[in-house]
């Protein structure tokens, strides 16, 4: 094995068993239903089941070197890899590092939030919840993946879960929303799917057959393979060549990029939600039952700029430099077209208020990636990966506030029976510890000093700053629009004269409480003193985007 990978200690393959953990819940939930146990004893044991993926993962966590390296990247550790199917170099190949374990930590401990908003849920209980873990599997096993195979396969597969849970105990429109959340993920794999079959081609075709996401990696940086010659870029190029399309289209080896840059960030950039293909979003968050809001708002929306920062950055360095200033220009009006619609949805659906927050959010992470890219090398790489410890920060940042709003909105839509924010105010004076919780929560989103929201995005604005200027400056103007969304959106809610809902309104509930507690406590302590998780990326977001000196120079 590669000094590179960096084998599970001990042998004992961890990373599948934090992947096969939400899956035997499902076989345990199988068996309750066979069994005929009540659903209250259910929805118990599955909120506590998903404490196990939690101490595997710390697990995980502790074990992890952030520092380790080898040939000048990040070394890729807890790896387990098995040759799967060998006809097409098919390896059941998982493994963590700096990139991906924030995420994973990030998943695991959302999940718990999820089950704990769906104890309300009381038509075909079991079904939601055996949903729920094979959610959280697949999107675990996403993160873990690093052969394209697999990956795709979970990347697909997360699209299941999330649209029955959708189609099954969503909204009014749920149909309609389920529908358009999966045709838009689908259509835009299609491109990245057939991407990799002329990449794999095209390395086959140069001796080296792959899908092996850190090999390829590794050739679009220019690094060394055992029995590759020249980059990705060439390897493509010759492949391209060969087939004799190079005397029609021109010798362009950068047009042949191009077009591998845009079927990756399509796929990805549909999951992210960035502008102009962010118009799933506010349907399926809104239509969601409360569960699926939050793990769609916190995880899956992840999934895009993991794929980015996995994907897009090492293998096609050349035309994502070329094309930053376009992936730029639409961040920033996702930026300001969220902050707006957020705007817009005061007096209106709570949960479509908090969805276009996250189009918001999302557009700084997409700026970031932008900037990484479009830097030139030398002095400028520090602010390369300061823009990607911000865009990392960022994603866990809002994970964590975005699932805890969702939940709250669920908690406020249990009391009153409507997602309406017309009709309230005065709340705070009948429920103070729901105001002061969902106080922390709004100011968390909104980026406040001394929260982790504020980390993410003063390292985002401080990167780009250095590359795109013009549009980190106008990104302002989404900072404060969307900061004045939420803060009327509390007003709204908690404060001016109590109206006829304040009558009988129960405060938060023991349970309820202690569900939001430790997310606040981690944005707060992330945000007060945010290393312990920024080590985790530091790393690799600095070895990642020396792709630009290698690669390019």
């Amino acid at each position: 094995m590669p000094a590179y990978l960096i084998p599970s200690p001990g042998g004992v393959p961890w990373l599948t068993l934090l992947m096969l953990s939400p899956l035997l819940g499902i076989a345990l939930v199988g068996m309750a239903g066979a069994l005929r146990w009540d659903d209250r004893l259910v929805k118990i044991g599955v909120t506590a089941w998903m404490g196990l993926p939690i101490a595997i993962a710390a697990v995980v966590a502790a074990g992890f070197n952030a520092t380790a390296t080898a040939d000048g990247q990040g070394a890729v550790q807890f790896v387990e890899k098995i040759p799967w199917i060998q006809a097409i170099r098919v390896d059941y190949f998982l493994g963590v590092d700096g990139l991906s374990l924030p995420l994973v930590l990030l998943t695991v401990v959302m999940a718990p939030l999820a089950a704990a908003a769906s104890w309300g849920v009381t038509e075909r209980a079991k079904t939601h919840f055996a949903l729920l873990l094979l959610l959280e599997a697949a999107m675990i096993g996403y993160f873990l993946a690093l052969n394209f195979f697999f990956f795709f396969i979970f990347w697909e597969f997360s699209l299941v879960p999330a649209f029955f849970l959708i189609q099954l105990w969503g909204r009014e429109n749920r149909r309609y929303a389920a529908f358009k959340f999966f045709i838009y993920t689908m259509a835009g794999s299609v491109g990245l799917l057939l991407l990799f079959q002329v990449i794999y081609l095209a390395t086959r075709s140069a001796g080296i057959p792959t899908f092996d996401l850190i090999t390829l990696g590794r050739l679009g940086q220019g690094l060394p393979v055992d029995g590759a010659a020249g980059s990705l870029r060439d390897i493509i190029f010759a492949y391209v060549d060969r087939l004799g399309l190079t005397a029609s289209l021109g010798r362009y080896p950068l047009l042949y990029t191009s077009i591998a840059f845009w079927a990756i960030f399509i796929a990805f950039a549909i999951k992210l939600a960035v502008w102009p293909f962010h118009t799933w979003l506010p349907d399926a968050y809104g239509e969601a039952p409360v569960a699926g809001s939050i793990l769609l708002s916190a995880v899956m929306s992840k999934m895009g700029a993991y794929g980015m920062l996995r994907i897009m950055l090492p293998l096609v360095p050349d035309a994502a430099q070329y094309f930053a200033p376009v992936m730029g220009a639409l961040a920033l009006v996702g930026i300001v077209a969220g902050s707006f619609g957020a705007l817009a949805n005061i007096g209106g659906d709570i949960k479509r208020l908090i969805a276009y927050t996250s189009i918001n959010h999302m557009g700084y992470v997409m700026l970031a990636i932008a900037a990484a890219a479009a830097l030139p090398g030398g002095a400028s790489q520090d602010s390369r990966a300061i823009a990607i410890n911000g865009a990392l920060m960022q994603m866990v940042a809002h994970g964590l506030s975005t699932g805890a709003l969702f939940y709250l909105a669920g908690a406020l839509h249990a009391r009153t029976g409507s997602w309406q924010l017309s009709g309230l105010g005065g709340l705070r004076s009948v429920a103070p510890t729901f105001a002061g919780v969902m106080g922390v929560a709004t100011f968390a989103n909104l980026g406040l000093p001394g929260m982790a929201g504020f980390v993410g995005e003063f390292f985002i604005f401080r990167g780009a700053w250095a590359s795109l200027p013009l549009f980190t400056g106008l990104a302002v103007i989404g900072l404060i629009i969307t900061a004045l969304a939420l803060l009327l959106m509390f007003q709204r809610i908690f404060l001016g004269p109590p109206g006829e809902v304040a009558q009988g309104f129960a405060d938060l509930r023991p349970a309820e409480l202690w569900a939001t507690a430790p997310f606040l406590a981690l944005l707060l302590l992330l945000g007060v003193y945010p290393a312990p998780i920024m080590n985790l990326f530091n790393a690799a977001a600095t070895q990642l985007v020396a792709v630009f000196l290698r690669a390019l120079s």
